[in-house]
């Protein structure tokens, strides 16, 4: 369970987050939705740890991520695997090394297990023929589902999405949405969603955080957003 508490960040003297407080249970899939620069990705970067809160806790499971010493925070970062808007893949690694990567890096030297890990998560996005290519050779939904499976290779509890549609055209967009959908009917993980685009939000969350100018400005479920009052949501969801 992820809680957080009157989260407050300041950067160069301008308040980013303001107050933010959440409950997400296991299982459950959150969208963060707002407009760009509301402080999403802010607050994501805090609840991972990499930045340090003005006031404020971070729960991980009763754990307190920004309170605890080096060796746990590194353990509860590990529970975490972060699918990035533009996939980063490294050019110079195949599809089976980037994937992998995370494998190596917790410490995992069977080949076979490897292997077989890799080739499970390419079957889940529909990708296994990719498995000896370069990124290069990638059209851009192919490397962002190829940086869905790096993210699913090591189990993660929690899987964090950001912006994963953003930039592509409808019938990839659509792709992406289909397989993020797989995986929540598959996969044991969490999901955290970031996103400003109203339309696909019922298709990867059930509860969503709306974010603007660094403030909760609604915390619920994604039928109740469309129930709200608040004018502001009403407008955005319209457009």
């Amino acid at each position: 369970m992820i809680e957080v508490k009157d989260l407050c960040y300041s950067f160069a003297d301008k308040q980013v987050l303001k107050n933010i407080s959440f409950k997400l249970e296991n299982k459950e899939n959150l969208v963060i939705l707002g407009r760009s620069g509301s402080g999403k990705t802010v607050l994501i970067k805090t609840l991972l740890g990499i930045y340090t809160p003005d006031l404020g806790t971070v729960l991980i499971d009763g754990l307190d991520v920004h309170h605890c010493d080096a060796k746990i925070q590194q353990e509860i970062k590990k529970r975490f695997a972060m699918v990035f808007q533009n996939a980063a893949l490294l050019d110079s690694f195949t599809v089976r090394q980037n994937i992998a990567l995370p494998l190596y890096e917790r410490g995992e030297t069977d080949s076979n297990v490897i292997l077989d890990k890799v080739k499970a998560c390419l079957s889940l996005i529909g990708l296994e023929n990719t498995i000896n290519l370069y990124p290069s050779e990638l059209s851009g939904g192919m490397r962002k589902r190829i940086g869905i499976a790096r993210a699913l290779v090591y189990n993660p509890e929690y899987i964090i999405f950001d912006e994963p549609v953003s930039g592509l055209d409808p019938i990839t967009a659509d792709e992406i949405l289909f397989y993020i959908s797989r995986i929540i009917g598959t996969a044991e993980a969490t999901l955290i969603t970031i996103t400003h685009q109203i339309e696909s939000i019922s298709r990867v969350g059930d509860q969503v955080l709306f974010i603007d100018n660094g403030e909760v400005i609604y915390s619920g479920s994604v039928n109740a957003l469309f129930r709200t009052d608040n004018e502001f949501i009403k407008r955005y969801v319209a457009s």
